[in-house]
């Protein structure tokens, strides 16, 4: 598949024009100038990672890599689409989940900007781009107020969340899904308008790609609006057992049912299984894909510490044995490093998860991601496709916390008694509040 370097370069410049005012708008929103720095340093990067994966599949993973398939399948399907013609027989995808969902957004990007590899990848990778803002979105929410320069230098410039979705991927689509899913919960969870119908975008378009990871999130959200409190201090007219609540509970909970149904009806029609010891088996053997397979899986609980380690450090520069594995190693470095250097938002974790609801979503999709992903058995797969776990899990190592040496000011930073205290305080100020709101009788 030729890239012609005009097509490339036409792209780039729209993608680039479009986002400056979509950037800058958010930067007026959350009201923070320096972000429009960090976004733009930000959306260079993604649009320079989509000609980075080429070449860095072709030197260093022997060009195996799933987008060639998507591709190939995308171009076949781009003259119909283009034509208003939408049927997907002609490239055999086999179905409009999983594969042949990215095969057939492909395709409709094809169509839009030419059967161009890099051209495609700009877009899927500007799509990603977006995901990671409406991310810090959910965060900004969450903690009002608060400095939240190291989750946005993180967010914005992991290197996982930058190159492994410069391309047509299902991480790509999924960094997109789960932003808008995320943002949506966020504002759901503060109390905030226009939460519900952002998280049924988040999940429409997360289901046709990755349902088990919808699943997760959203079995997250259902915990987090049982357990957690709002991530802002909740309106007059809401108290925990009012009916905004319970309906926020129903609707959380008939996602969650959705989306057990749906990967399950998935599952049974791609000849695969719900077992996670059944899928650790399939994704070890010989041959091209499976290189780093071979990693130890079980289902008990015991074993899960080993499966964090697997999931997010494995492997170190101690143990690599190639170039590419060498290279993850230097990532993987760099989280235990971020890991030392968050113990103090680590220790303040519990306590933030119940005084902010996001917090509590993003604590349980965390801990339920590494269980599930650790059973692919495959670093390679492995390395890909933790790019999903990243932004939620960064929310644990930038909990916003007082600088040292100075009085608390955070309500999760307090002791249990100053805090019952502070939510008792809170609690008479609402009802002060609702009963000036009475008409007078």
């Amino acid at each position: 598949m030729v890239s012609s370097p005009i097509a490339v370069v036409v792209v780039a410049a729209v993608l680039f024009a479009v986002s400056r005012p979509i950037i800058h708008r958010v930067a007026i929103a959350e009201a923070k100038p320096w972000l429009i720095r960090i976004m733009m340093i930000s959306l260079v990067l993604h649009l320079l990672a989509a000609p980075a994966q080429v070449f860095v599949v072709d030197h260093f993973y022997n060009g195996v890599a799933d987008f060639i398939r998507y591709d190939n399948k995308g171009a076949l399907l781009a003259p119909g689409f283009r034509h208003l013609d939408f049927s997907i027989a002609r490239a055999n995808v086999g179905g409009i989940v999983n594969n042949g969902s990215v095969s057939i957004a492909a395709g409709i990007v094809f169509a839009l900007v030419g059967i161009n590899k890099i051209a495609g990848f700009l877009v899927f990778s500007w799509l990603s781009f977006l995901g990671t803002v409406l991310f810090f979105r959910a965060f900004s929410l969450t903690f009002a107020g608060a400095n939240l320069k190291r989750y946005a230098y993180l967010l914005f410039f992991f290197p996982s969340l930058i190159f492994w979705t410069a391309d047509v991927s299902k991480e790509a689509i999924m960094m997109l899904s789960l932003g808008v899913t995320s943002y949506g919960a966020a504002k759901v969870l503060a109390g905030k308008r226009g939460g519900f119908i952002l998280v049924l975008l988040g999940v429409a378009i997360g289901i046709l790609i990755r349902p088990n990871e919808v699943l997760v999130a959203m079995g997250g959200f259902t915990v987090a609006m049982l357990v957690g409190q709002s991530g802002v201090q909740r309106n007059a007219r809401e108290s925990p057992g009012s009916g905004r609540r319970i309906l926020r509970i129903v609707f959380f909970g008939s996602l969650l049912g959705l989306s057990i149904y749906l990967t399950l009806h998935y599952l049974h029609s791609s000849g695969g299984s719900f077992s996670l010891q059944q899928t650790a088996h399939d994704n070890n053997g010989p041959g091209a894909g499976f290189g780093s397979s071979g990693v130890p899986y079980s289902t008990s609980l015991i074993t899960y510490p080993r499966d964090i380690y697997y999931v997010l450090f494995d492997p170190l520069p101690i143990t690599a044995h190639s170039t590419s594995q060498l290279i993850a190693a230097i990532e993987n470095s760099i989280i235990v490093g971020l890991i030392l250097l968050s113990l103090r938002q680590i220790r303040m974790v519990p306590r933030a998860a119940i005084a902010r609801g996001y917090v509590m979503m993003c604590v349980v999709y965390s801990l339920g991601f590494m269980y599930a992903i650790a059973a692919l058995g495959n670093l390679g797969l492995i390395e890909r496709e933790r790019t999903m776990l990243f932004p939620f899990l960064l929310v644990s190592l930038c909990i916003p916390l007082s600088p040292r040496g100075q009085p608390p000011r955070y309500e999760w930073e307090l002791r249990r008694r100053d805090r019952l205290r502070l939510r008792h305080a809170a609690e008479v100020r609402r009802r002060s509040a609702v009963h000036r709101a009475r008409p007078a009788g």
